[in-house]
């Protein structure tokens, strides 16, 4: 008679064999953990495993949460174009420059902007130069989602400078320059913001429609109806609970 002892891949401690050949017949005869300190060791074993995928689910979990709530401020940096109207050449201006805002939230929904800009353009009727600057403030409304995409919309209340060679220099000859001056402004409008992680995230869009009445040397009338777009980097601090 044979004997052949060995051990089952499952676990060298927990799970052993013992086969016996009388030369008739095989039989395979399975002890589990013979001793007191073999069953210590499995248990122990298992504990840990389980208690490892435990706090390994429970940091996943928790980290999606916390990327999913909304940030409590962010900031806003970038490039901004606006198409302006000047009575003075009868055609649309385009103005190229930066804005940024400041977003605190006092709700997952709504929160106080406040927004500033610079916009320039060099070459009214070939030869005049405008530059426009904008400081606002008002309510943002914020649609958060699950998904990496967050719209929303605002309203902002403010004024604006107008300057450069198009209100420092003559429109004509025997005409006084219209002399720098400011404007009240609001703009109603909103944007699109991708979320890259928790701390930055893409304003894809922001599109708004832009009021003013700076003066122009028409007779007609000083009001000015402009369209403001915007692309840019969000960073995001904080979180609502």
């Amino acid at each position: 008679m044979g004997i052949q002892q060995g051990w089952h891949p499952i676990d060298r401690d927990c799970l052993d064999y013992t086969l016996v050949d009388d030369g008739a017949q095989k039989q395979v005869r399975f002890e589990i953990a013979r001793t007191a300190e073999a069953v210590h060791v499995c248990l122990r074993l298992l504990i840990f495993s389980i208690a490892l995928f435990a706090l390994s689910a429970v940091g996943a979990w928790a980290q999606v949460v916390a990327d999913r709530q909304p940030p409590k401020v962010e900031l806003f940096g970038g490039y901004s174009y606006m198409r302006a109207i000047t009575r003075f050449s009868g055609t649309p201006t385009n103005l190229h420059g930066a804005s940024f805002s400041t977003a605190l939230y006092l709700h997952h929904w709504i929160g106080i902007v406040g927004d500033v800009g610079v916009y320039h353009a060099a070459d009214i009727a070939n030869q005049f130069s405008l530059t426009v600057s904008s400081y606002q403030l008002g309510p943002r409304l914020r649609f958060s989602n699950r998904t990496h995409f967050t719209p929303y919309g605002q309203f902002l209340l403010g004024g604006g400078h107008a300057g450069g060679t198009l209100y420092t220099s003559s429109l004509g000859f025997g005409l006084a320059p219209i002399g720098a001056n400011n404007s009240f402004l609001f703009t109603a409008g909103g944007g699109l913001d991708y979320r890259l992680n928790r701390r930055i995230g893409m304003r894809i869009v922001q599109a708004e429609y832009l009021r003013s009445e700076f003066l122009n040397g028409s007779i007609v009338g000083h009001q000015q109806n402009n369209f403001r777009l915007s692309t840019g980097i969000v960073f995001k601090f904080g979180k609502n609970e």
